[in-house]
């Protein structure tokens, strides 16, 4: 049935007079502050999203504390002052020879702490020319009105002939590893060789070459050579192959005809080394215009992902809901898991990988990486054109969205806490006015008109792209600030009288037809806000689908009528009406919790509980607070809500449903219990038999909202008709067939 009323869905039902009152309007994205500028009217950079629960990289080991626990450390450890100490970026600095130099033609990558001296990572690495090494004859000068491409086909003459290099240590602290660290210093060695022997993009005058660098005697051309890297792969025997793997993914591969060595280094362990090498080749091109092109992207590609060599970075994991993000390849279109490196300029933050690709926002809304195997290739590439624009297309500018509803300061404290800070929401805006995202079914990184918004966690270091969005959040910092015990009391007092007016249950399902089903959803400008389904569509097809996974039919009566609370706001218009849209709308269903005692640690939204007066009354500050333990959650308060209203309206009106389909309509939004397992001084027996079936109903919930996003609006005609062929069967059953006090 579900199916098929879903695949014929058409126009909006008109909706009831009394409605008009109380539509919730969903807000435009724009609406909600989003701020490029800090306090100091500069950009945002890397301490504003990541300094929030950073902690230091000794601390943290090997990045194996989660996120969640290392935010409470943090919050535990001290203020956001003390925190925001110990955050630091790291730099490279690349060092030739010196009296630490042990080989001829030594060079050094060095990758540091902006906090403190000494290498957390290095790589030395050496090269040379053969011995007995005599260039051939370069080329003469051409003459003034001789063609460059005679020159250059005559420097392709001269035979390529073979630079020597070794690796001889690459090594990163055990604390820093994770990050592929080694991988990023690894490819600075193996650019900063290439660019040695294998390019010719520096202009060169005779007399100013040095070292193995032979001039072809003609300005702008160079000697290029082939280049032999060698290195061996010493790995702990119990590990094998690891250490392998990791050089063959960076593109090196083992001479079979060297033997392998084992070793001990008089730390009671046996190594193997295993030899490999890794060749590097001058482009090979037969036209002028090819080696001019490849030349000119060279040097673009190297001035926008210079600037991890130039200034300050941090490396950071792109996460999305299944984990590590993917991204295309520019050229390719290979499907890719990267690891990221972010820079910051005066105009924003670039995404580099540690292997040297960058991150590119183009007008058509893909985002892809360009490689530096791009460089080469013979077809049109973005890195012809003007750099200014490329430099422009691979900017991501990080805007802060504001926790309180039209950004004002936080109330109660001028910073933020440290949990909050690091769950607040930001968006990344390209120059074409879209915003960077993650596609949600394959995890793949793209750019849309609509924000997605991400989470900056400086514990793990990852920017995570949540389904959270500014109205979602708006709505649980309120709640915290108002669902205090005394405020659950005074509502109680307010509505169990039930005195609001008599209405059935089939006319509240009409009303709740203007309310959306999805009303934490930020819409775009030019998204028709009355295209989205609505509360009355979710509703009938949530009981839908557990009418056709075969649940009880009790089930599918609660599935249908659960979210009935918001029809309050049009039965209330003057008071509920009106605070839902100026102050806090209790009627959506939202996570609830217990009331009258301690608040749990794994609580929604547990950032914002420092603004519940409830966390400073002593009555509230044990597990069991004013309640006697093991009492069962029959006996509790919860969060005052639609559904917890809708539970004492059909035990009030002394309905037919059984006691387990009232369990399942109050405790299903109880996510601390039975998610978490928290309140476990306050449950009862009977509480654990019926937590299995609360489970089920809420990921009911759970999958059915889900596919409710862009399905369309059941008509009033499809409504009533399952409602007269199925529903109606159950509400008599069930004594729900009659006007209800409200």
């Amino acid at each position: 049935m579900a199916a098929h009323f879903m695949a014929t869905m058409a126009a909006e039902a008109a909706e009831p007079p009394p409605a008009k009152k109380a539509r919730t309007v969903a807000k435009s994205w724009k609406l909600f502050l989003t701020q490029n500028l800090g306090r100091d009217g500069r950009a945002f950079g890397l301490h504003d999203l990541f300094a929030s629960g950073f902690a230091d990289s000794g601390e943290r080991g090997a990045n194996n504390r989660s996120a969640a626990g290392a935010a409470e450390a943090a919050t535990a450890r001290g203020a956001a002052g003390q925190q925001a100490d110990k955050f630091y970026t790291l730099r490279l600095e690349h060092r030739q020879g010196g009296p630490m130099a042990q080989h001829r033609g030594e060079e050094r990558i060095l990758l540091f702490r902006s906090d403190r001296p000494g290498a957390i990572a290095k790589i030395i690495y050496s090269s040379e020319l053969p011995d007995g090494f005599q260039s051939a004859k370069p080329p003469a000068q051409p003459a003034n009105d001789a063609s460059v491409s005679e020159v250059i086909a005559e420097a392709a003459a001269i035979a390529h002939l073979t630079a020597h290099a070794k690796i001889h240590v690459l090594d990163v602290k055990s604390q820093y590893r994770g990050r592929d660290l080694g991988g990023l210093l690894f490819s600075e060695a193996i650019t900063s060789l290439k660019s040695k022997y294998c390019n010719d993009d520096d202009d060169y005058e005779e007399e100013n070459i040095s070292g193995p660098i032979k001039s072809t005697g003609c300005k702008h051309l160079k000697q290029l050579y082939d280049v032999e890297c060698m290195l061996d792969a010493e790995e702990d025997v119990t590990r094998h192959g690891k250490l392998i793997s990791f050089y063959e993914h960076l593109g090196c591969r083992v001479k079979p005809t060297k033997r392998v060595q084992y070793v001990n280094n008089n730390d009671s362990e046996t190594y193997r080394k295993v030899p490999m090498q890794i060749d590097l080749h001058p482009l090979k091109a037969n036209s002028p215009s090819k080696l001019q092109r490849a030349r000119v992207r060279r040097r673009r590609f190297s001035d926008l992902s210079g600037t991890k060599s130039r200034g300050s970075f941090l490396p950071v994991q792109l996460v999305g809901s299944l984990g590590k993000l993917n991204v295309r390849s520019h050229n390719t279109g290979e499907v890719m898991k990267l690891d990221w490196l972010v820079t910051e300029s005066a105009d924003g933050m670039q995404f580099c990988t540690t292997h040297g690709h960058l991150l590119l926002a183009t007008p058509n809304g893909a985002v892809s990486v360009l490689s530096p195997d791009d460089l080469e290739t013979d077809g049109e590439s973005d890195l012809d054109i003007d750099t200014d624009v490329l430099n422009k297309w691979t900017t991501f500018v990080p805007c802060h969205v504001s926790d309180e509803d039209g950004g004002g300061k936080t109330e109660g404290c001028e910073a933020l806490t440290q949990l909050e800070s690091s769950r607040s929401l930001w968006v990344l805006r390209t120059c074409h006015g879209t915003f960077l995202t993650a596609d949600s079914l394959n995890q793949t990184l793209s750019c849309t008109k609509l924000p997605s918004f991400w989470q900056a966690n400086g514990a793990n270091l990852s920017l995570v792209c949540t389904s959270d969005t500014p109205p979602r959040r708006h709505h649980y910092r309120k709640g915290w600030k108002i669902q205090t015990f005394d405020y659950v009391a005074s509502m109680k007092e307010r509505f169990l009288n039930f005195s609001l007016g008599k209405v059935t249950l089939l006319e509240a399902l009409g009303w709740i037809d203007s309310f959306p089903a999805h009303p934490f959803h930020a819409w775009a400008d030019d998204e028709p806000v009355q295209s989205a389904p609505s509360l009355r569509t979710l509703c009938f097809l949530m009981a839908e689908v557990a009418r056709e996974e075969g649940l009880p039919d009790w089930v599918q009566f609660i599935a249908l009528i659960h979210e009935l609370g918001e029809a309050v706001k049009i039965l209330d218009p003057t008071h509920t009406g009106e605070m839902a849209e100026s102050i806090y709308d209790w009627t959506i269903s939202s996570r609830s919790r217990v009331i009258g005692c301690k608040i749990p640690q794994r609580a929604t939204f547990r950032e914002f509980r420092h603004l519940n007066m409830d966390e400073d009354d002593a009555r509230f500050a044990s597990d069991t607070g004013v309640y006697q333990e093991h009492c069962g959650l029959e006996n509790v308060s919860l969060m005052w809500s639609g559904c917890e209203y809708m539970y004492h309206l059909l035990r009030h009106n002394n309905t037919l449903l059984p006691d387990e389909a009232l369990e399942l309509l109050r405790y299903h939004l109880l996510g601390d219990w039975h998610e978490h397992g928290e309140y476990s001084s306050l449950t009862n027996e009977h509480d654990a038999d019926v937590l299995p079936f609360v489970q089920q109903f809420d990921s009911l919930r759970r999958r059915v909202r889900l596919r409710c996003v862009d399905c369309g609006n059941l008509t009033d005609d499809q409504c009533n008709y399952l409602w007269d062929s199925h529903y109606a069967l159950i509400a008599g059953k069930f004594d729900c067939d009659r006007v209800f006090d409200w």
